[in-house]
């Protein structure tokens, strides 16, 4: 099952290999590689990175949604959901070219994939991970409702680990909708 997700600005689908285009200016910017745990990427790595995105799918049922803006079909990054390396833990994942940073587009994004892993996966909890320096995205973090479970460093780098169980987030859900 290959789920379509929907927000008020954005469409997630799963990625395709004629994504490729698309992706490899995303992965292969500096500045958004900056933050991100894979650095910046070549065309070559960028492709291995779609396989591994799609292969995710194909052996999980979810992954890494392609991001969309419904008004331009713009592909402007990726959000979803994987398996961490060596861990059985799920992750959450963002990344989002600089052209759509600042929107509020990584949070409505990862709204709507969190829900799809509580909800429709049934999973228990989701983890995720970032750079100690990467503030935009502990903020999107917390935004959704996340707690900071630990810090450590790797390779000189300082990390978080955040997360929220699937009680926590139907509670943060069912208290930050408005009322009919």
């Amino acid at each position: 099952m290959t789920a379509v997700l929907e927000t008020a600005r954005l469409r997630l689908r799963p990625f395709e290999m004629t994504d490729l285009a698309a992706l490899i200016p995303i992965y292969g910017d500096g500045e958004v590689m900056a933050i991100r745990k894979l650095g910046v990427q070549t065309a070559a790595q960028t492709e291995d990175e779609l396989s591994t995105i799609i292969e995710h799918w194909r052996r999980h049922g979810f992954g890494l949604w392609a991001v969309i803006v419904k008004d331009s079909g713009e592909l402007v990054g990726e959000c979803g959901l994987r398996y961490r390396d060596h861990v059985r833990e799920v992750e959450i994942s963002y990344g989002l070219a600089t052209s759509a940073w600042g929107w509020g587009l990584a949070t409505e994004a990862s709204f709507a994939v969190m829900d799809y892993g509580f909800r429709v996966i049934g999973l228990d909890e989701i983890v995720a991970i970032a750079k100690s320096s990467n503030l935009s995205s502990h903020r999107v973090m917390e935004k959704l409702g996340m707690h900071l479970h630990e810090t450590w460093e790797r390779d000189g780098i300082g990390r978080v680990h955040y997360l929220i169980r699937a009680q926590e987030y139907l509670e943060y859900q069912a208290n930050r909708m408005p009322s009919p």
